[in-house]
């Protein structure tokens, strides 16, 4: 979130002042006062409302995404050349014109980490906070986003260092103004929401005794192994769509018949609900449209399967041949 711009005085006082937080409860919202202060003189003040207050008027909306990975946060830290210059904060950015707050998420996740979502399923809005700033107004968007395993960051110019923070860690980094209490609501708000599961769909295209698996590669995920056609279940969409859509985008087939035959309820660091379809009949030519994400394509029979596969795609293979049409994975039970 932005701080004010000082002159290069304003900031040679700031350094000099008591910096004092004020909390003040009013109704269901609460709002943050911060002040610089030098003998009771108020520099400037930063307050943050759960709600608008009276007369707010938005000059600027700000997304921000909030990664936890192992019980960690994905922090920033701004480049010497920022107006935040070695303050911490999470990916962030004003919405362009036209864009939306979770477009705008997406678009400055990639710019200032490198990490491009695959699909609008990994990116969750969470609660939007509404500051003040002297005469200027702006609301921030929190956005929690999920990804399957720790990923690569590439940082901007913008940024000079990022950090998996502890809860610990944050206690004690100098962070922008009011990202405290953003993270505060954040991890309130998500607290309080029902837990959200990724629902994805898997094809088990089947020719006599065989079944068709791709070699993964380039993924970031299980790159190496076989696995089945998979996709993901889009917002606004039924399961069977995305397996027709995932078949078509995928091997360039139009499945004519599925039948869900097992569903797996599995526990990572996100929850998910997998959704098996069998098929034995389609229209298209089979071949391969995402070599950049799979190696190769190869009916193998049943009795013959590579050892490589994905973990649960073996074990949900197995739980089908026993006429399991349900079971868990990943839950301390």
């Amino acid at each position: 979130m932005p701080e004010r711009e000082g002159t290069s005085e304003d900031q040679k006082l700031a350094a000099k002042l008591m910096k004092q937080k004020l909390q003040v409860s009013s109704g269901s919202s609460i709002k943050y006062f911060y002040q610089l202060t030098m003998s009771k003189k108020m520099i400037f003040t930063l307050e943050v409302f759960k709600k608008p207050p009276e007369g707010f008027t938005p000059h600027v909306e700000i997304a921000g995404c909030y990664i936890e990975m192992q019980g960690k946060l994905l922090l920033l830290k701004y480049a010497e050349s920022s107006p935040q210059a070695g303050k911490w904060g999470v990916p962030a950015g004003k919405l362009e014109s036209g864009e939306s707050p979770i477009g705008a998420a997406r678009r400055e996740l990639f710019e200032e980490t490198g990490v491009s979502l695959d699909c609008q399923s990994q990116i969750h809005y969470v609660s939007s906070l509404y500051l003040r700033q002297r005469d200027v107004d702006y609301i921030f968007h929190l956005f929690k986003v999920d990804l399957p395993k720790m990923p690569m960051i590439q940082l901007s110019q913008e940024h000079q260092a990022y950090h998996w923070a502890t809860s610990k860690d944050i206690e004690e980094m100098p962070l922008i103004a009011g990202a405290k209490e953003a993270l505060e609501n954040y991890r309130d708000t998500s607290i309080k929401r029902l837990p959200h599961a990724h629902i994805c769909c898997y094809l088990i295209l089947k020719q006599e005794n065989k079944i068709l698996l791709g070699l993964r590669k380039n993924t970031g995920y299980s790159d190496g192994l076989w696995s089945l056609i998979a996709g993901h279940v889009e917002s606004g969409e039924s399961a069977t769509a995305a397996m027709l859509r995932e078949a078509k985008e995928e091997i360039g087939i139009k499945p004519l018949e599925l039948k869900m035959v097992h569903m797996m309820h599995r526990q990572t660091n996100r929850l998910n609900v997998d959704l098996f379809f069998e098929c034995e009949a389609w229209e298209g030519f089979l071949q391969n449209l995402e070599p950049e994400k799979c190696e190769d394509l190869v009916f193998f029979s049943k009795d013959a399967l590579p050892l490589n596969r994905v973990g649960y795609h073996v074990d949900a293979l197995q739980a089908i041949a026993r006429g399991e049409f349900y079971s868990e994975e990943g839950w301390n039970v």
